[in-house]
């Protein structure tokens, strides 16, 4: 390799290495400021595993796989889904034909051909995935909306499933630990790639697990995470008014932040275009949680 080809690889795996993981964990926190009720149920989940345990008690070979595969990886999980880092994964057949194989057919793929795997396409696609209709549009089902709980489907109706651990094991990554068949949906090969699949995935895949993880349940063990109101209340008002006005108040912000999130575009990775302002208040003292949450 020259200096040059060194310089850029380095580049990109740092970037890649950091990036993706900070979008992934910003994506999801916003997606929990925006479902109260799913936050407080990744929070009973959290409770449940660790308890009153200080985070240096945690493990990683106990308390991380556990996390991983209750509502703390399936929000992960469901970001990727929906926003994948990696839009659009190129592939290229080099020096001879491929076979490629799609519903029973084979077909031969000649040399020099790009092929390019929508990430968001596959991972959106009824005929893989389990849904229910779309509580925030008149769609039949689900898939364009941010929905965690679809990643304790244990079963699809007319679609095989894999009962295979994590696809790490292909490129000879350690799946004692972060094993989905123990407690996530397993979706069928090839249709959940947000790291791609093979023995070119990404070689971060279990770091960025990991790390993810542990900040979701650190912040949400101690927290709560709420969409700032400010543009429609003040604190003061918001302070006298009932459970209603504050739920109306805040579906306001929610659909703004939704309407944030649908514009998001991929300049190398996929990521909002601009911000939504939030607040971390201690467990307990939150202002709306109270509305969505019985």
């Amino acid at each position: 390799m020259t200096k040059q080809e060194v310089i850029s690889n380095s580049w990109i795996i740092l970037f890649a290495g950091h990036e993706t993981s900070a979008n992934i964990a910003h994506l999801s926190l916003l997606f929990l400021a925006i479902e109260l009720e799913k936050q407080a149920h990744l929070q009973k989940d959290v409770e449940s595993i660790v308890g009153a345990r200080p985070t240096d008690e945690w493990s990683y070979e106990i308390d991380l796989s556990r996390l991983y595969n209750g509502m703390v990886g399936a929000v992960m999980n469901e970001t990727l889904r929906l926003m994948p880092p990696i839009i659009d994964i190129p592939k290229v057949v080099r020096e001879v034909p491929q076979p490629l194989s799609f519903d029973g057919k084979t077909v031969s793929v000649p040399a020099s051909t790009m092929i390019h795997i929508s990430a968001v396409g596959v991972q959106r696609n009824p005929r893989y995935w389990p849904s229910s209709p779309s509580k925030l549009s008149n769609k039949a089902h689900d898939l364009d909306d941010w929905v965690p709980e679809r990643w304790f489907s244990s079963a699809k109706k007319g679609i095989e499933t894999t009962t295979s651990s994590d696809s790490g094991s292909e490129n000879g990554e350690n799946t004692t630990t972060f094993d989905t068949s123990d407690g996530l949906l397993v979706p069928p090969k090839g249709v959940f790639i947000p790291f791609a699949e093979g023995a070119r995935a990404c070689p971060g895949r279990r770091f960025a697990q990991v790390e993810i993880t542990a900040v979701l349940a650190v912040i949400f063990k101690t927290y709560s995470l709420e969409l700032d109101v400010s543009e429609w209340a003040s604190d003061a008002q918001i302070k006298r008014m009932s459970n209603d006005e504050r739920k109306a108040v805040y579906q306001k912000a929610m659909t703004k932040a939704r309407n944030l999130i649908a514009a998001s575009q991929s300049e190398i990775f996929l990521q909002m275009r601009g911000n939504y302002p939030v607040r971390f208040v201690i467990r307990g003292e939150e202002k709306f949680m109270g509305c969505f949450v019985e």
